[in-house]
């Protein structure tokens, strides 16, 4: 028979990555051989369902787009400091001084703007488009050093990069937390089904195959999670973890 797991301390990656590696060991058995076809579909589609939400609701999680225009932004405000920098050291006295005048406007942000979180590097990028824009004195610094390019530059890459973190956050918005745990409930519910239908049919058949060696591999699975649940609550006891799956 299939061995008792608990599956409420699982976490999500665990939880589905546990649910997953049970459907591929019923799919190498051939779920129709099994008697299961019907449990397994529903139990499949519903893995499915919450593999795709747990992706999009992992916070720390962004997409490769937003991480390239991330970086594009990144560069224009770093080689635009290096440039104000060198500006700065010029032995022409006009360029040296207004390569000062928008380094010290530079450092009013800190530095390293590039390495703020994503909210704070738009704001400050919008403000120092902004003031280069519209001040008198950057203006005219920056025309001297003829900088025009790298502000449009840093202004566009900064643009599209807020617009695709925005869209990503409304989608977000869009999948709750506690849709994930609806949709456990539900993958609890026909992961009980599955294994129980297995059980029967194993019992029914005497132990023959090819529940035998389904259920010994579920049940090596189920193995190695509870070991890694046992250990997870000894490192927070601080006791050796003691493990019998059965």
């Amino acid at each position: 028979m299939i061995n008792n797991i608990s599956l409420q301390p699982l976490r999500n990656g665990e939880y589905i990555q546990f649910l997953t590696d049970t459907l591929n060991i019923v799919l190498k058995s051939n779920p129709e051989a099994l008697n299961i076809s019907a449990q397994y579909d529903a139990l499949r589609t519903a893995i499915d369902s919450m593999a795709t939400i747990f992706k999009i609701n992992q916070g720390s999680v962004v997409t490769k787009e937003i991480e390239a225009m991330d970086e594009r932004r990144d560069n224009a405000i770093n080689g635009l400091s290096l440039l104000v920098q060198g500006f700065s050291y010029s032995i022409d006295p006009e360029i040296k001084k207004q390569g000062k005048i928008l380094s010290a406007h530079l450092s009013l942000f800190g530095p390293r703007i590039a390495k703020d979180n994503y909210q704070s590097e738009t704001t400050i990028l919008r403000n120092i488009v902004n003031d280069w824009k519209n001040k008198p004195e950057l203006q005219e610094a920056m025309a001297c050093l003829n900088l025009n390019n790298w502000l449009a530059e840093l202004e566009t890459a900064n643009n599209e990069f807020n617009l695709a973190y925005v869209k990503r956050n409304e989608e977000l918005a869009k999948t709750p937390a506690d849709k994930l745990k609806e949709l456990r409930n539900t993958a609890n519910d026909l992961y009980y089904k599955l294994r129980n239908r297995i059980n029967s049919n194993f019992d029914i058949n005497d132990g023959a195959e090819p529940w035998a060696t389904t259920i010994n591999r579920i049940n090596q699975t189920i193995g190695n999670y509870t070991f890694l649940l046992t250990r997870r609550q000894a490192g927070k006891t601080g006791k050796e973890p003691q493990v019998s799956i059965n």
